[in-house]
């Protein structure tokens, strides 16, 4: 499943394009979900940096209103320190929402997590694409950019390392 620009990867997933889908997260990639302004702070944030993004989603439901990026998975290729820094910005990612994140709200999803995405085709509901997969969007938005932006976000709202 190594396609250009993700669509056929995650077309793969659906048994019917035409509905959401509800699919474990941690394997085709990771999710990193956060409230509704802040992703849209750090999508216009990464548009302005024309960074080539991945597919992004929103929840626009009243009850949750979150903005999910979908990157690419930890690596688990090996446990221990090789799985750590097979991909730098991506396990710096996790570290930051680890410890920082929780001050905006991000959270990451990886292995154990799931995620609702929303239908490959056109769709009026809750659930929609801020950038849909295809070839416009990246396979994935770059961890080491979401880090960049969402820091600087943090840093503006006061975070503090702990």
């Amino acid at each position: 499943m190594g396609s250009e620009d993700g669509r056929a990867e995650l077309r793969g997933l659906y048994s019917d394009p035409a509905q959401p889908l509800t699919v474990a997260v941690g394997q085709a990639f990771d999710l990193v979900s956060m409230p509704a302004a802040v992703g849209h702070a750090a999508l216009g944030a990464l548009r302005a940096r024309r960074v080539r993004l991945g597919p992004v989603v929103a929840d626009s439901r009243r009850s949750v209103m979150r903005v999910g990026f979908l990157v690419a998975p930890t690596p688990r290729t090996a446990p221990g320190p090789v799985a750590r820094t097979a991909d730098p910005d991506r396990a710096a990612l996790g570290e930051w929402a680890g410890r920082l994140g929780g001050t905006l709200g991000v959270r990451v999803g990886g292995q154990g997590s799931t995620a609702t995405l929303p239908p490959l085709l056109p769709w009026r509901g809750w659930l929609h694409w801020l950038v849909a997969p295809g070839v416009e969007a990246g396979r994935w938005t770059p961890s080491g950019a979401l880090l960049a932006v969402l820091s600087a976000l943090s840093e503006r709202t006061g975070a503090r390392t702990l």
